[in-house]
């Protein structure tokens, strides 16, 4: 059948006849009557509508949408509507069409049909009568493809649809969980407050952990089993809890629960399908990086990258294992740090997966950009991810610690120390990231700097003790050197290769605050200068310059004076260093001078805290009165204090007094 053709059961009319026609009995041959009838489902249909129901009730020889339009037109079924290329039926036509409607099953048996044929061939045409018809079957697998075909891109999708997946019953999110995702973004979207976005996800999600997903481990289908154990288990490390870490250890128990589920169900033959799978190993690697476990992330997102055949889900993996890998190297990494054209992607931006994934790399760019002294891609980092986007990632211990660097290696270490407790009150309302073993570290090492930079040794080396094996020594040297205690730095420096499990980058750093401390004291050999000039090196080929940048700048000054008779007059890598050392905001002698004590002095500073008056710790110490006398002068002068007392408050910050 061409498009010029007629079938002869329907007689052709004038234009300016067709307005009287009457319905005539088997007007429409057999063949044609299923897809005009079912037409009917929408008050006006387009070439949209024709294309999914012919997918539902064609058999490869449809008549084409220009053939047919003209046909109904012509024969005085349809008429145009006021819409360009739409079609309305005329009311005379209505009765006969609603009765071949209920021939070929009634209403509900075709909207079945035509859901069935958008979910054999989901596209964004007819989207919003698809979400409206699921909604009156109960038909959530419906519900669940469209969020999945739309890869969260909700540009284009109109606000009946979102309100439609906003407002999906608990049946719905129960039956598939990723709707309890679905849900709460499609609310942030509609959401005429922008600040309560974010509550408004969170609130879903906790609610729903709590109530719709705790049993996943009873269900039957397997799919949904995973898919509510992986909601169950980011619900859990956001839900309240009694102590630090409690929400964290509930998260991942049930993230052992979901493995061994995924282990028995393969096993016996019946074992969930990729999708839910690589959501659950995406997730699952979140979690390792919280726990600041960054081998086990990394695994964990490349399994889910391998499994991944949606790509929201690929994008977390990406964005996990991107951050991971920055983590869990102090050498840098390979990562371009040039900003790609456009922020976070989508019109769900953070509150969808893709965007989640692409907060965690920007995250990690910006770690790198710290770890190169590059000011300027750290600040476009920065811009782009806000506090409270990366909260709703769940993420924002990196943001802030990330904000804190900017402050200890370009601004003002003071403000710097106010903003990050700032944020931390303030954003330990979404999250308890701050108690978190990732999170808490970050942080502590951001404070650890600001108060070295500060002056506030004495409470800069209490922090450091908190901090994990992995980063107390490098901390607690880097902290000594500061304060111009160099034998300390170098006791701590000279015990990394007894301490069990510290990272070879880490002694690596050891190795060059011990160097520098020994040019200082006036204690470095033949073997510490090689080894300083070899560490220098090692850092300029790796590009992750920021431990030479943390060195006090009388520190860095020594190495490069010494080191430079070992490299070429214009090698472009210490030329860069030397630029980006200016840069820093002690760089011309602005940041805190180191003192250095004797060993008199060290032991004079705590008696001097005591009620004891001079003559008194004279003959404590069994010397004269004015040797005493001399020492608190020299002692006001180092502290720069104007009497005893302000000389015991800056010797307590300073870290001298315990």
């Amino acid at each position: 059948m061409t498009g010029a053709e007629l079938p002869p059961s329907i007689p052709h009319h004038s234009r300016d006849s067709r307005d009287d026609v009457e319905p005539a009995e088997h007007a429409l041959p057999a063949s044609l009557a299923p897809w005009v009838a079912a037409l009917t489902l929408w008050p006006t249909f387009d070439e949209g509508a024709y294309r999914l129901v012919a997918r539902g009730y064609g058999d490869g020889r449809e008549p084409g949408w220009t053939f047919l339009s003209s046909l109904l037109v012509h024969s005085g079924i349809a008429a145009p509507a006021p819409d360009p290329e739409t079609y309305a039926f005329r009311e005379a036509w209505l009765p006969a069409l609603d009765a071949l409607v209920d021939e070929i099953g009634g209403v509900a048996v075709v909207k079945e049909r035509v859901l069935d044929a958008w979910l054999a061939q989901p596209s964004q045409d007819e989207l919003a009568p698809v979400a409206r018809w699921a909604g009156e079957l109960a038909r959530w697998d419906v519900y669940e493809q469209i969020w999945l075909f739309l890869g969260e891109q909700t540009t284009g999708v109109s606000e009946e649809t979102l309100r439609a997946i906003r407002d999906l019953p608990l049946e719905a999110r129960h039956a598939r969980p990723i709707l309890t995702w679905a849900s709460g973004a499609a609310a942030s979207l509609l959401n005429e407050l922008p600040h309560e976005n974010t509550n408004a996800v969170l609130q879903r999600l906790l609610l729903d952990s709590a109530m719709l997903h705790a049993n996943w481990s009873v269900r039957a289908d397997s799919d949904e089993a995973v898919s509510a154990g992986t909601f169950r288990m980011i619900g859990e490390r956001r839900l309240p809890s009694t102590h630090a870490g409690q929400s964290l250890d509930a998260a991942w128990r049930t993230k052992l629960e979901v493995d061994a589920f995924i282990d028995a169900r393969s096993r016996a033959g019946s074992g969930p399908g990729r999708t839910p799978q690589a959501i659950f190993r995406a997730f699952s690697a979140r979690l390792a990086l919280f726990r600041f476990d960054p081998l086990s992330a990394i695994n964990e997102a490349r399994w889910a990258s391998i499994l991944a055949d949606w790509e929201p889900v690929a994008a977390v993996a990406r964005g996990v294992e991107a951050l991971a890998l920055s983590v869990s190297t102090d050498e840098g990494t390979t990562r371009s740090l040039d900003p790609p054209p456009d922020a976070i992607g989508g019109s769900l931006g953070v509150l969808g997966l893709r965007g989640m994934g692409e907060i965690y790399e920007i995250l990690a760019d910006g770690n790198e950009a710290v770890r190169r002294l590059d000011r300027a891609a750290l600040e476009w980092c920065l811009e782009i991810v806000s506090p409270t986007d990366a909260a709703l990632a769940g993420i924002w211990a990196m943001r802030v610690a990330l904000a804190g660097w900017r402050d200890v290696l370009w601004g003002d270490v003071n403000a710097g120390l106010a903003t990050l407790s700032g944020d931390v009150a303030r954003l330990s309302m979404l999250g308890r990231e701050h108690e978190e073993p990732f999170g808490a570290t970050l942080l502590d090492r951001t404070r650890v700097m600001l108060l070295t930079k500060a002056g506030a040794f004495g409470a800069a080396a209490q922090l450091a003790e908190r901090l994990p094996d992995r980063s107390r020594l490098l901390a607690s040297a880097r902290v000594h050197l500061w304060a111009g205690q160099y034998p300390q730095a170098i006791r701590i420096a000279d015990a990394a290769p007894y301490q069990p499990g510290l990272e070879m980058a880490e002694r690596y750093r050891l190795t060059l605050i011990r160097s520098a401390a020994a040019l200082l004291g006036g204690s470095a050999d033949a073997h510490l200068r090689a080894d300083a000039v070899r560490e220098l090196k090692r850092i300029l080929s790796s590009g992750s310059v920021l431990h030479v940048g943390l060195l006090p700048r009388v520190a860095r000054d020594a190495l490069i004076e010494l080191c430079e008779p070992e490299f070429d007059a214009d090698d472009p890598d210490l030329a860069q260093l030397r630029v980006r050392l200016s840069a820093l905001n002690d760089a011309a002698g602005e940041g805190v001078r180191p003192l250095h004590l004797t060993e008199r002095e060290t032991v004079l500073l705590p008696l001097l805290a005591t009620e004891e008056s001079v003559p008194e710790i004279a003959r404590r110490l069994q010397v004269s009165v004015n040797t005493v006398r001399k020492q608190v002068v020299t002692l006001r002068e180092k502290f720069q204090a104007e009497s005893r007392a302000e000389l015991v408050r800056k010797a307590r910050m300073y870290g001298a007094i315990p």
